[in-house]
């Protein structure tokens, strides 16, 4: 006998890696039913089929069947799969492999003759015999729920954590439960809890099943309808979300009702409950398509993005037949025809305009609908006249029975699944979520309700609700401090996730936000269109009541460049955050003139604010600056030297470096905002040095704050043009020498010292000691003579004192220097050139006439709350929008 050498090893993995490039055709063939999601194909099973238990990853071959209970169902290739199919050995695998598509070069396989097995079919499902299935225990719904029942515990074998629990009530008695879940595909899983009876031994207990027809209407209200009139909806959430607004606004009014098991089933609820009732029907406005018919599907070759583009394509269903609007009709043309009732349809729009399932639950929570929109909603209804068809009778034969898995979630709102871009954070084969912060990023970014809620506001530093969530009280605005627990809330309701640790929201919110930044008043100010009317120079002029004529040529300058530099300002520190501007201008006069009010139309009531704070107190002034554009400080006149002083440094900064709450680290805020003072007093500067940052605006009349709101964007249009011109919105050292500082001077609060040294200095010799030394020839005089003049012993003035005495000397010109006196160089005051100031008096009256005038000019303030137009001045002086 003639011995044969051994055959070569079979290279399995040669001929795996040679099946991958058509794995895309193969796996379709091979595991029919299933589909593409990824890098994977997913199906039922090992014989193929819907689902997501066998998945086989395309790309490298790996395969699993995560529902099998035998851990060897796993294989690393394509060769080890073909084999699992249809239960041969692996060589087994391989020869047929290789004779199907001519492999055997690469797999290290002799040729075989002609009589080659044709390609397998894929296997059908084994079909368990009726003896392997027990008799099953039926139970049978007891309705209403006795009163001896044990209280339900919602728990479920396979399925955690109910999302929603709809109690199916009835003037006290219970029928039942809906219990929804989440499943692990992310799918709405609503279930009948009820309490049973077993047919079998007559035990009692509730159950996870439905109920007998005619099945239970449910009512939130937990109430028969009686005289209110009935609204129908889809879906037991939107209709207690429905009778919640109506009962806080009509109570006793409406009564909503819905149905169990959703649009297909509504022939099986009993529909007498609502017999002789007024009834309005609040139809889902769904846009389902034309089904792809089985050619169409065929072309698409099972490439599930194929068959999502087909669908896309195929036009949408009539109107009359899209889910929510056909069960509508059915039950109308039912209570209508054999109940008695007066029915009427409110309006639904075409499929295609509105998101596809829009109800009455995404009226009020994501479009914000309050009771007066439903009520003028409701006003739109349109009576369901005979004209309308009965629904077609069910076909003939015994009713389906009652099933005890899960029911249908009734299109209560958004599609089934997960989302494409929410699988990367679940296990399909633990079947929990990795929640993480990156899931909640996705979800920010992907979510079509979530996308574009959030932004960081440049102005304020802070997060801000761009557009309103997908909750009740979702407004948009300045984020909310439970904001990250209703997100938490709704990702779980949505989609089943778990809950997720408050700083993951949070820090997810952010990332998200800081993607989109924003700055409010820069985008107000960018689309301005000025309309070439010059008014920046003349604007505070006319809306303080004032004109050329009552005010002095100076002060109109005055006046001129500081509503000029005041809107300038505004502009250059939104623009240019940090950039220094550190000038107050102060509103003066009494009270009832609407300066305030006059600030805060400036600024608008969103970037203005006038709350108190203590500027030598930490960081809390920094704080309540951000977010502001204007910021008042009230009564100024109110504030001690002290206190002056240090808003004086407040005004000054250009940045403001704190650490802000819950901030890790020290920050630096560049200033954009503009100090305002208002003060119902004449004076109110307590120190002569720093005076240059408060610009004095006497009001005598009231303020004309309608053109302001009329004119204001002209007016800032005006500044951003000059802004974009690089025009300058500061005095000069000359225009502060000449116009400034005389009005600043008037504002100073005079105390008996600096009186007393007026006085002193300005008066003619005399006998006296002190007279004889202090008077208005004196050329020189030291600080001991002046306090001893003053009447306080020099040895022991103390330092306020001597600050007050020569802070006043040298704010009136006097030159500190050394001089020297009995043979002794002391320090001193050296008179100035044009003392005494015999003009001082004459200035100051010239002033105050000049700029209240006469008798005609005299102030017109207003004894009541001042009237909606003002009166006087302004419409003595011309047209509304051409003061000059």
């Amino acid at each position: 006998m003639t011995s044969r050498e051994p055959l070569p090893p079979i290279n399995y993995g040669a001929l795996g890696k040679a099946l991958l490039p058509m794995a895309e055709t193969l796996l379709p063939q091979w595991l029919p039913g299933g589909h593409r999601r990824g890098p994977e194909y997913v199906c039922g099973s090992v014989a193929g089929g819907k689902g997501r238990s066998f998945s086989v990853n395309v790309i490298t071959g790996k395969w699993s069947d995560f529902a099998a209970n035998d851990k060897k169902l796993t294989g690393g290739d394509l060769v080890g799969l073909y084999g699992a199919i249809h239960g041969l050995e692996n060589w087994e695998a391989a020869l047929e492999l290789a004779d199907q598509f001519g492999l055997h070069d690469i797999a290290g396989i002799v040729k075989r003759g002609k009589d080659v097995a044709a390609p397998r079919p894929p296997p059908s499902a084994p079909v368990a015999t009726a003896s392997a299935q027990p008799d099953k225990e039926r139970w049978t719904p007891i309705v209403p729920v006795p009163p001896h029942a044990a209280q339900p515990t919602f728990w479920h074998y396979e399925r955690k954590n109910p999302v929603h629990r709809a109690a199916y009530r009835v003037d006290g008695d219970l029928f039942g439960f809906v219990v929804r879940f989440i499943d692990s595909s992310g799918r709405k899983v609503t279930m009948p809890y009820v309490y049973a009876s077993s047919d079998r031994d007559g035990s009692q207990k509730w159950q996870w099943r439905g109920w007998e027809e005619p099945r239970p209407l449910f009512y939130p209200s937990g109430q028969q309808p009686g005289a209110r009139t009935v609204i129908v909806v889809e879906g037991e959430i939107k209709a207690e979300v429905l009778q919640a607004l109506l009962d806080a606004h009509a109570p006793g009014i409406y009564c909503v009702v819905s149905w169990p098991n959703g649009s297909k089933s509504w022939r099986m609820a009993d529909w007498s409950w609502l017999a002789a009732s007024t009834v309005l029907l609040w139809p889902d406005c769904d846009s389902k398509r034309v089904q792809l018919t089985k050619q169409q599907r065929q072309e698409c070759g099972g490439d599930e993005a194929r068959l999502a583009e087909a669908m896309a394509l195929q036009p949408f269903m009539a109107a009359r037949e899209q889910p929510g609007m056909a069960a509508m009709l059915g039950i109308g043309a039912l209570l209508r025809d054999t109940h008695g009732c007066a029915v009427s349809m409110l309006p639904c729009e075409p499929p295609g305009v509105l998101p596809d399932g829009w109800d009455a639950r995404d009226a009020i929570e994501v479009d914000g609908w309050g009771f007066d929109e439903v009520m003028a909603f409701f006003a739109r209804a349109t009576v369901l006249t005979a004209s309308t068809p009965s629904p077609p009778p069910p076909p003939p034969g015994p009713p389906p029975p009652a099933s005890d898995g899960p029911a249908d979630a009734g299109g209560d709102d958004e599609d089934d699944g997960i989302p494409t871009w929410l699988e990367p954070f679940y296990d399909f084969k633990r079947r929990s979520w990795r929640v993480s912060r990156s899931l909640v990023i996705a979800a920010l970014e992907n979510d079509p309700k979530l996308q574009g809620c959030l932004g960081r506001n440049l102005l304020s530093s802070r997060i801000d609700v761009l557009k309103p969530w997908p909750w009740p009280h979702g407004e948009a605005g300045a984020l909310s401090r439970d904001a990250d627990l209703m997100l938490g809330d709704y990702f779980t309701s949505r989609y089943g996730i778990p809950s997720i640790s408050r700083p993951s929201l949070y820090e997810a919110m952010e990332t998200v936000a800081s993607k989109c930044r924003f700055h409010p008043v820069r985008q107000y100010l960018e689309g301005l269109q000025h309309d070439e009317k010059p008014r920046l120079d003349s604007w505070l002029i006319y809306v303080i009541g004032e004109k050329p004529e009552t005010l002095t040529e100076s002060m109109t300058r005055y006046l001129r460049l500081v509503g000029r530099f005041w809107l300038l300002g505004m502009v250059y520190r939104v623009m240019q955050p940090g950039c220094k501007f550190d000038y107050c201008p102060v509103l003066e006069g009494k009270g009832g003139l609407r300066k305030t009010t006059m600030v805060e139309a400036l600024a608008s009531t969103d970037w203005y604010s006038a709350t108190p704070f203590d500027v030598g107190k930490g960081k809390e002034g920094q704080e309540q600056v951000q977010g502001v554009w204007c910021y008042e400080l009230g009564e100024l006149a109110g504030f001690g030297k002290a206190a002056i002083q240090l808003i004086k440094a407040f005004i000054s900064e250009k940045v403001d470096r704190y650490r802000a709450a819950y901030a890790r680290d020290v920050e630096a805020f560049p200033r954009q905002c503009v100090m305002v003072g208002t003060t119902n007093e004449k004076t109110y500067l307590r120190d002569r040095t720093g005076n240059r940052r408060f610009w004095p605006i006497p009001v005598r009349h009231q303020i004309n704050t309608d053109w302001i709101v009329r004119n204001r964007d002209q007016l800032f249009a005006e500044a951003m043009a000059f802004y974009r011109k690089g025009e300058r919105y500061a005095p000069t050292p000359q225009e502060e020498a000449e116009l400034f500082v005389p009005r600043q001077e008037l504002r100073m609060v005079e105390t008996t010292v600096q009186s007393e040294l007026l006085r002193l200095l300005t008066r003619d010799p005399d006998g006296t000691e002190s007279g004889k030394v202090i008077n208005n020839l004196a050329e020189f005089v030291t600080l001991g003579q002046l306090t001893k003049a003053l009447g306080a012993d020099p040895a022991k003035s103390g330092a306020g004192l001597d600050r007050e005495v020569a802070g006043w000397m040298e704010a009136e010109g006097w030159e500190r220097c050394k001089k020297q006196i009995n043979g002794v160089r002391a320090w001193g005051y050296l008179r100035p050139r044009d003392w005494p100031p015999e003009s001082r008096q004459d200035d100051e009256e010239e002033f105050v006439q000049a700029s209240h005038g006469s008798q005609v000019d005299a102030p017109r303030a207003p004894a009541a709350p001042a009237p909606a137009r003002n009166q006087g001045p302004h419409d003595q002086w011309g047209a509304d929008d051409e003061p000059f």
